[in-house]
């Protein structure tokens, strides 16, 4: 059964990924694409402001859809 809306469109990710209420599904998304690689599985995440602040007046600013940081401090961006 086809869905009219599509989860890998960029709004929809961020709508389900990005938001506080869904932060759940957030941590299961990352342990289910992640887990092989992570040291320990992510238990706690922090949603965080997506805009990436320009370190130099040339940069260009860039947003990304998700950006979390878990309990071990490690940073994501989608």
């Amino acid at each position: 059964m086809d869905h009219p809306i599509d989860p890998k469109t960029d709004c929809v990710f961020k709508a389900l990924l990005g938001a506080e209420d869904n932060r759940n599904l957030l941590i299961h998304f990352l342990n289910a694409t992640l887990g092989r690689d992570l040291p320990s599985p992510v238990t706690q995440v922090d949603i965080l402001n997506p805009y990436n602040e320009r370190e130099f007046l040339t940069d260009k600013l860039s947003i990304v859809d998700v950006k979390a940081r878990d309990a071990h401090a490690r940073l994501y961006q989608a």
